[in-house]
């Protein structure tokens, strides 16, 4: 890789997120790179939310479940999409953003679109928590960087100060 062209930030709305999409855009902004944010919701994250409309609405929830309404979380993850750029990117000027919104296994579809867009560098974000989500994360982390066929930049813990880290196998 000789030269940054593309620029992938999947997001999940978190600070972690946001500090991973500024690193993303300080970088584009230095290379003239266009930059895709991309959200991926999953299948649980439509159960949940059509189980918290029903409970709204007064329906229940528990034995019936009617069909869920993916193009209304869809449309809604985009919103939250759209409102999260822009709040954390201040000032875009010329910087060129796309936004992408995906229902499935984040790891795969971010693999999707590395291979579709043609990316040339992932900005994921490390999150620390507890012990044991760091545990479940990191697991899911190392997966994604040892598949991943373009180099990852991981963004520092939010805890904890220090140099952004780039990985490439």
């Amino acid at each position: 890789m000789d030269r940054v062209d593309k620029i992938l930030v999947p997001v999940d709305f978190s600070n972690d997120s946001a500090e991973a999409l500024n690193s993303a855009v300080s970088l584009a902004r230095k290379t003239q790179a266009e930059v895709t944010v991309m959200h991926v919701a999953q299948k649980k994250e439509a159960d949940a939310f059509l189980n918290f409309i029903a409970v709204m609405e007064g329906h229940p929830t528990l034995y019936q479940r009617p069909g869920i309404p993916v193009d209304r979380l869809l449309r809604e993850r985009a919103l939250d999409l759209y409102r999260f750029i822009e709040t954390v990117v201040r000032n875009p000027g010329q910087l060129r953003i796309n936004r992408k919104v995906e229902l499935g296994n984040p790891a795969e579809k971010i693999f999707g679109v590395v291979a579709e867009e043609r990316i040339d560098l992932v900005v994921l974000a490390r999150k620390r928590r507890s012990v044991f989500s760091y545990l479940t994360t990191h697991g899911k982390l190392s997966r994604i960087i040892s598949r991943c066929p373009c180099p990852v930049l991981l963004t520092p813990f939010s805890e904890t100060p220090g140099d952004i880290s780039v990985i490439r196998l």
